[in-house]
């Protein structure tokens, strides 16, 4: 399996974990992949999150192969009623519950810390969402927002148009081109449609 939680184990040890995973799933598209109590592997596939409101639903980001989903609902309550994972084509799925997990933490060490080091860079990741949202000028702002993306060989992709991103950093669309701009004069970015490279 394709998965980072694995990543350092022996072929013996990635046996011994596999072990511990439920069957594969086969989802269609269209289909809810949110399993409440699960971590779930994206195994092959294309999926969204989508935050859900009354007025409105958005893109938050893309799951692929390699991708897990699900571990804000692991250890403690957690009330989701507004994000839903969808597929955006067939995807094949496999879930681990969490008193699975917990035996197979105790069982491979090894995997509970690269779980722990999974969890502390989204702490990281939402620390620099809130630098982004208090963050001064429309330049700080879309910097910050920018830095807290995935990012890919280098390159971020923002999956969503300028009026949403505006909407997010809480800034009106032409302070948010005027940002671009000066972002783009000063260096610190190039940008390609929704595509951009920090520099």
């Amino acid at each position: 399996m394709d998965c980072f939680l694995f990543e350092g184990l022996t072929a013996d040890e990635k046996a011994t974990a596999r072990g511990f995973l439920g069957e594969p799933v086969l989802l269609q598209k269209g289909s809810e992949l949110y399993k409440s109590g699960h971590i779930g592997f994206m195994l092959s596939g294309i999926a969204a999150i989508k935050r859900c409101n009354k007025d409105r639903q958005v893109t938050m980001r893309n799951l692929k192969s390699g991708d897990i989903f699900g571990s804000a609902s692991l250890f403690g309550e957690w009330d989701n009623d507004l994000s839903h994972i969808i597929a955006c084509e067939k995807c094949e799925v496999c879930y681990l519950s969490e008193a699975d997990l917990r035996a197979l933490a105790l069982k491979l060490p090894q995997v509970a810390f690269t779980y722990i080091a999974y969890l502390t860079d989204r702490i990281r990741f939402l620390n620099r969402k809130i630098d982004a949202f208090t963050a001064g000028s429309a330049e700080s702002k879309l910097y910050e927002f920018l830095q807290g993306l995935p990012c890919e060989n280098g390159v971020i992709t923002v999956e969503f148009g300028m009026a949403e991103l505006a909407r997010r950093l809480k800034i009106g669309r032409t302070s948010l081109y005027r940002g671009l701009e000066a972002l783009e004069k000063d260096g610190l970015i190039e940008r390609n449609g929704h595509r951009f490279t920090l520099k």
